[in-house]
């Protein structure tokens, strides 16, 4: 056998145990043997593979068509090598480096495959790994490309973007730099203390500056001003650095220059440059003289030695400007090299000032002088990305945060946070637009801004979501500044003639009676948020334990919500409907109710706007809808009455764009004519009319009835319910329950429209005889209520039907 004459070789079995994963089939691709490294990789047992193909591992592979290939190369290539990609046991995937030597016997045949494998899952994986190209923004590429080097590096260093100026100093070309380092312009000027330092900075998060000697590609050396910016991801840690550079090859080539031509008359050398260079001394009496004073800037700016030596009325710079430069200027004179910066004249410049000394006395000092106007600019820019907003203009998230935790660390602070919400922000950016919510979103910024204090801060998270930072914890205070934002930001916008109106939700923390740090307060704050929306909207709440509980209540109802279905906890009951003038009985409506197994019977009231919020509705109403039908087919079956089965859609179900085909496929799976499912829907989900025509036409032709219910209450057009395909309209029982005149007025309107449109009408919530008497002279023609009959269990409808004589 294969197995004994390689186990015979004790060293090379030991090799092949110990480092390789090894297999060996015969002729046919029937695995006849592995070893434990085998089994270690695909997680199988040895029981599992042997008698098996490769197949087991790879559900692609075909293992008659590899062998044959193997058996028509034998004669040609002995050996072969190849990558194989495999499932383990577990479902996940695996690389092996796998080398196929088959084994002949005395004459030559091939009896045996040995492959020995090596597991290269890792490197796969590696070489797989994420790489996406960095989106550059195109506003901060228009405004850097034309004054600044800028290049984008990824967490590790490596390039993912440069620009034209980038190429064109360095001369390599966009491809031969990504996806390299910075490396491939290193001069070899620097030590590695320099760009240790350098790592430090940047990977703390912190902006790096300072000046970089690169080579380009033809072996010519060039300087370069650098700011590097960290970008952090939410965890705080940086993800990708953006490099602003602006070339001072000229300043340093000036100073090396000016180095090297102090002993002679170098003025020639130097006017022409674009900096400027200059030398000063101080005579006997302590006054500053300039002796020499060239270069291109001097001669835009208009500066002359004899202009700055003089004590005109034409001296140019201010007192305030003196006061700048002064320290800096005798700080030279007695030894100490020094930088700084200065605004003049609407440029920004930074001057270099170095002494010169004779026999450790400093004689002179010489000075540079460059115009960093667009480095500064490119720099301001960059900043102002990375804290603010670039739509709104506001704090963005990462610069609220730093002024929080800043102000949490004050002592005897206090302050609060509010979470602002825009209610239905979503309908705005659907229906009229993304141009339209953009600009929403910078008035509602504006108006935010104008309500807030001077030590207040207002941010904007992202999307419509607005926090802020008030200085102020007392509860009467912050009620006036809530309203006052609920005010403002409710107010009418108009863009372009569209009248545009949204309110906002806010939620408010106050620390540190909420909480003592960042995270929590923030939290709280958006838990207040949630029961602002959910009571209504257009409010405001604080934050309180309580209100802590009952969201944590809510979110472990939800919890068990998503297994109600699963855990047969779910049930219908009917309520029976009737004809007014016969009294008999022509359908029920489905109502569902959850019987939990540990709280037992929960309000619909309390289920229902859960399943809303979460999108549980959609499977419990699928789950209604079946049943029902199931029931109502059962009913038929057993020779009772064939009542119309209604059946409430919620607006989630009703915009699914599977919502009339998963009612037909019900229809189906159940047996039922479609004759006898009534679909209800609410009033207010008629609101976009071609969408709801559309799918009520759908139902209309299938033979499905449509009722609206709680018709009166909604805000739909009268104009377009003759457009709907209706068979029922449903007065909702708030106009019953108070049989005022108003009331009154209503119910005959509706019932009178209904007549006119030849549309049933039924009311619901019928409670007491003097309803019922009032509704039949109006000539109503079905009612269901507790006048009649409660909701029902199945057995008892059925009992009720027993007691009908048709």
């Amino acid at each position: 056998m294969v197995l004994t004459e390689v186990q015979h070789a004790t060293s090379l079995s030991r090799l092949l145990e110990e480092k390789f994963c090894v297999s060996i089939t015969n002729t046919n691709g029937i695995i006849t043997y592995v070893n434990s490294r085998f089994c270690e990789l695909t997680k199988f047992s040895e029981q599992e593979l042997i008698g098996n193909t490769y197949q087991l591992l790879s559900p692609n592979h075909d293992p008659q068509e590899m062998f044959d290939e193997m058996n028509q190369a034998d004669s040609h290539q002995l050996i072969r090598q190849f990558v194989v990609k495999g499932l383990k046991k577990d479902g996940s995937p695996y690389w092996a480096s796998a080398t196929m030597v088959p084994v002949m016997n005395n004459e030559g045949k091939t009896t045996h495959y040995i492959s020995i494998d090596v597991d290269i899952t890792s490197e796969q994986i590696q070489s797989e790994a994420y790489s996406a190209t960095l989106q550059m923004l195109h506003n901060l590429e228009e405004a850097l490309d034309q004054s600044s080097v800028v290049a984008a590096t990824d967490a590790s260093g490596v390039i993912k973007y440069v620009n034209d100026k980038f190429c064109e100093l360095s001369k390599y070309t966009a491809e031969e730099l990504l996806g390299n380092t910075h490396r491939i312009i290193n001069s070899g000027h620097h030590p590695e203390e320099f760009f240790a330092n350098m790592w430090q900075t940047i990977k703390s998060g912190q902006i790096w500056q300072g000046e970089v000697k690169n080579r380009a590609k033809d072996g010519t050396f060039y300087w370069m001003s650098t700011a590097i910016v960290p970008f952090k991801d939410s965890n705080d840690k940086p993800y990708e650095y953006i490099s602003i550079r602006s070339d001072i090859t000229a300043r340093i080539e000036a100073e090396q220059a000016l180095e090297s031509a102090l002993k002679n008359d170098f003025r020639k050398t130097v006017e022409n440059l674009q900096n400027a260079i200059f030398r000063y001394e101080q005579d006997e009496n302590g006054k500053i003289r300039i002796t020499l004073l060239e270069g291109q800037i001097c001669k835009k700016l208009g500066l002359t030695k004899t202009l700055l030596n003089s004590k005109t009325e034409a001296y140019p710079f201010s007192e305030k400007e003196l006061t700048l430069l002064r320290p800096y200027i005798h700080a030279a004179l007695k030894g100490k090299s020094c930088h700084f910066e200065i605004d003049y004249s609407n440029h920004t410049f930074i001057i270099y000032l170095s002494p010169v000394r004779e026999n450790d006395v400093v004689v002179e000092v010489v000075g540079t002088c460059m115009d960093i106007t667009d480095r500064k600019k490119a720099e301001k820019l960059v900043e102002h990305m990375a804290y603010y907003d670039s739509l709104t203009g506001l704090p963005n998230r990462r610069l609220f945060k730093l002024d929080v935790s800043e102000a949490i660390e004050q002592a005897n602070s206090e302050f609060s946070i509010m979470y602002l919400d825009l209610d239905r922000f979503k309908n705005i950016n659907d229906s009229l637009g993304h141009f339209i919510g953009d600009e929403v979103l910078k008035a509602v910024a504006d108006r935010l801004s104008r309500c807030i204090g001077p030590d207040d801060l207002a941010c904007r998270l992202g999307g419509d979501e607005f926090v802020i930072m008030l200085r102020e914890t007392k509860r009467e205070k912050l009620d006036e500044v809530s309203q006052q934002i609920i005010d403002a930001i409710s107010h009418p916008y108009t863009f372009n003639s569209i009248e545009v109106y949204i309110t906002p939700s806010i939620g408010i923390s106050r620390f540190p009676l909420d909480g003592e740090d960042y995270d929590r307060l923030l939290r709280n704050a958006d838990t207040a948020l949630f029961m602002a929306k959910e009571q209504g909207k257009n409010t405001f709440r604080f934050f309180t334990q309580e209100l802590n509980n009952n969201l944590m209540e809510k979110t472990l109802l939800e919890m068990d919500l998503r297994q109600a279905i699963s855990k047969d906890e779910l049930e219908l009951y009917y309520q029976p409907q009737y004809d007014m003038k016969t009294g008999l009985m022509t359908g029920v409506e489905a109502l569902v109710r959850w019987n939990h197994s540990t709280k037992g019977l929960i309000s619909p009231g309390t289920f229902i706007p859960i399943a809303e919020e979460s999108g549980l509705i959609l499977p419990i109403g699928l789950w209604v809808l079946e049943t029902a039908c199931a029931q109502a087919k059962t009913w038929q079956c057993e020779n009772f009455q064939s009542l119309r089965m209604s059946v409430n859609v919620s607006i989630r179900q009703f915009k699914q764009p599977s919502f009339v085909d998963e009612v037909l496929d019900v229809l189906h799976k159940t047996g039922l004519d479609p004759a006898y499912l009534n679909i209800e829907i609410t009033e207010s989900m008629t609101t976009d009319v071609i969408y709801s025509q559309k799918i009520l036409q759908r139902l209309h032709t299938e033979g499905i009835r449509v009722s609206i219910d709680d018709f009166g209450t909604g805000y739909s057009s009268l104009s377009y319910l003759s457009k709907f395909p209706i068979t029922h309209l449903k007065i909702d029982q708030v106009f019953l329950q108070d049989l005022n005149s108003s009331n009154t007025a209503i119910i005959k309107t509706i019932i009178e429209l209904a007549k006119n449109l030849n549309i049933d009408v039924i009311a619901e919530g019928v409670e007491t005889a003097e309803q019922a008497s009032f509704l039949s002279t109006l000539r109503c023609d079905e009612v269901q209520g507790y006048l009649y009959s409660r909701p029902l269990t199945k057995d008892k409808v059925e009992d009720l039907l027993k007691s009908f004589v048709y």
